[in-house]
C-alpha cells in the first residue's frame, strides 16, 4: 500500500511503508525528459541530470556530494528517460534525514558551473559512444527512431554529439528554472520509516521549490504509418540484433494491461512462445524476448532477438508466424493462467526491495498520475480473458503497424521488406 499527498504547490509526496527491511529509498522525480526538448537542445535533460552532482552552495564540489553519499554506505544514482528524470538514494533507515537533505539540495540549488559543464561534455560523449558500441542498447534507439522519426519521441535521450558539445551554460539554467518546479515534482519514500514525521520533513525541505508552471510542454506524437517499415544500421557485429513488432498502446489505454499479458505470452519467460520456438526448438538465438512498453502518449509491442547473421531472415519469419498464430487462435485458459501466475510471482519478487517499490510507484505516478496498488493490478489482470487478448491482438498486430529495426552487417532492405510484406 502507499499514500499520495498533493501539496498546495502541486508537489506530490508518496509514501510506501515496508516491513522486514532496514533500508529506505528516497526517489525525487521531475516530469521532464527528452520529450520536452527542442532539436537545438536535444540531450539537455540528461546532461542536466549529470550536472546535479557537481555542486551546490552548501556542497560546493563534486567531492563533497560523493563523499557524503559514500559516507552513508548508500546506493545512489540518477536517470533520464523520454518523460521523466529521477534522482535516488537507498541507504540504511538511519540515514533518511540526510538522504532527503542531500537530494533536496541538489534538486533545488545546483550551481551548474561553466567549468564543470565543459568538463562533463566529453563524459556525455563517451557515454554516447559506449551505447553505440553496445548493440543490445543501441537497437532500442534504432527501434524508436524507426517508429517516430524526427520528433522528440524518435530522438535519442542522450542527444547528438554536435549538440552536446555546443550547449551553452545559459541553456542549462533556463531549462532548470523552467522545468524543475513544484507541480512537476514527486518525492517518493519507500522502506522502513516513520510516515507522519517523514511527510512533514518533506513538506518543509521542499517548500521552496519554484511554484511556477513548467514552461515546456510535450508535443503531440505524430504516428503516421500505412505499410511495414524497415531500418538497418550497418555495423560489423558478431550477431544481428533485431527488433520486430508493432505500434502499441499508451499508458492510459484501458487495454494496456491486456497488451502486457499478451507480450508475456509471446516472449516474457522461457515457456513463452517466442522463446520456445526460436530458442528451444530451432536453436536460433540465445536471447529472445517480447515486451509491451507504454509512454503517456504512445506504446509498442516488440520482440528482440540476437542471432547469427545467416539466420536473420529465418528468425524474422518465425517471429511473424508466432504473431500470426496468436492473432488467429485464442489463447487457451491453461496458458493464460500460467502466464498470469508468472507475472504475479515475478512482480512480487521484483518488488521486495525499497528501491524497486519507489521506482514502481513513482514511474506510474509520473506517466499516468494514477498509480495502482499491486492488489489492484492483480485484480484487473484476473479479469482478463482469452477474448480480451484476441481483441487487443487485433488492435495491435496489424500489417500497417509492423516495423523491423536491425543492427548488423546488412545493406539491402529489400529482402527484409519482402518478408514483412508477406505478413
Amino acid at each position: 500500500m502507499f499514500k499520495k499527498i498533493t501539496l498546495e504547490s502541486g508537489l506530490r509526496v508518496i509514501t510506501v511503508p515496508m516491513q522486514g527491511t532496514n533500508t529506505v529509498t528516497v526517489l525525487v522525480l521531475c516530469g521532464t525528459g527528452s520529450d520536452y526538448e527542442s532539436k537545438d537542445i536535444n540531450g539537455i535533460s540528461h546532461f542536466l541530470e549529470h550536472m546535479f552532482f557537481k555542486g551546490t552552495k552548501r556542497r560546493p564540489t563534486p567531492d563533497a556530494i560523493k563523499h557524503e553519499l559514500d559516507g552513508m554506505g548508500s546506493v545512489s544514482n540518477a536517470f533520464t528517460s523520454h518523460e521523466m528524470t529521477g534522482y535516488h538514494i537507498k541507504a540504511a533507515k538511519t540515514y533518511l534525514g540526510r538522504s532527503l537533505d542531500l537530494l533536496s539540495d541538489i534538486y533545488k540549488n545546483s550551481l551548474l558551473p561553466a567549468e564543470e559543464i565543459e568538463r562533463e561534455r566529453q563524459v556525455i560523449v563517451e557515454e554516447m559512444h559506449r551505447d553505440w558500441d553496445t548493440p543490445t542498447l543501441y537497437i532500442w534507439w534504432a527501434w524508436e527512431s524507426l517508429l517516430y522519426g524526427d520528433q522528440p519521441a524518435g530522438w535519442d535521450v542522450i542527444g547528438e554529439e554536435n549538440i552536446i558539445r555546443a550547449l551553452p551554460q545559459g541553456s542549462f539554467v533556463d531549462y532548470f528554472h523552467s522545468q524543475y518546479v513544484a507541480s512537476n515534482t514527486a518525492v517518493i519514500v519507500a522502506g522502513n520509516f516513520e510516515e507522519t514525521g517523514t511527510v512533514e520533513k518533506i513538506k518543509k525541505i521542499f517548500a521552496d521549490v519554484r511554484s511556477t508552471s513548467p514552461a515546456r510542454k510535450k508535443p503531440e506524437v505524430k504516428e503516421k504509418q500505412f505499410s511495414p517499415a524497415v531500418k538497418i544500421i550497418k555495423k560489423d557485429t558478431d550477431q544481428t540484433h533485431l527488433t520486430l513488432g508493432f505500434r502499441g498502446l499508451s499508458a492510459d489505454d484501458k487495454e494496456r494491461l491486456a497488451a502486457e499479458v499478451l507480450a508475456s505470452i509471446l516472449g516474457g519467460s522461457w515457456s513463452s512462445r517466442m522463446w520456445d520456438r526460436i530458442r528451444e526448438k530451432l536453436g536460433l538465438a540465445y536471447t529472445v524476448m517480447s515486451t509491451h512498453e507504454s509512454y503517456s502518449n504512445r506504446g509498442f509491442l516488440v520482440t528482440y532477438a540476437g542471432v547469427d547473421h545467416k539466420n536473420s531472415e529465418k528468425t524474422i519469419q518465425v517471429a511473424l508466424e508466432e504473431y500470426a498464430k496468436i492473432l488467429k487462435k485464442p489463447v487457451a485458459e491453461e496458458e493464460l493462467k500460467r502466464v498470469k501466475d508468472y507475472i504475479k510471482g515475478t512482480t512480487l519478487i521484483g518488488l521486495e526491495s525499497s528501491s524497486a517499490m519507489a521506482s514502481f510507484v513513482g514511474s506510474e505516478e509520473m506517466v499516468t498520475g494514477k498509480p495502482l496498488t499491486i492488489d489492484d493490478i492483480f485484480a484487473k489482470m484476473d479479469k482478463i480473458t482469452p477474448q480480451d487478448l484476441s481483441a487487443v491482438a487485433s488492435r495491435i498486430i496489424r500489417p500497417e503497424n509492423l516495423n523491423l529495426a536491425i543492427i548488423g552487417p546488412h545493406e539491402e532492405e529489400k529482402k527484409f521488406m519482402e518478408i514483412l510484406s508477406g505478413f
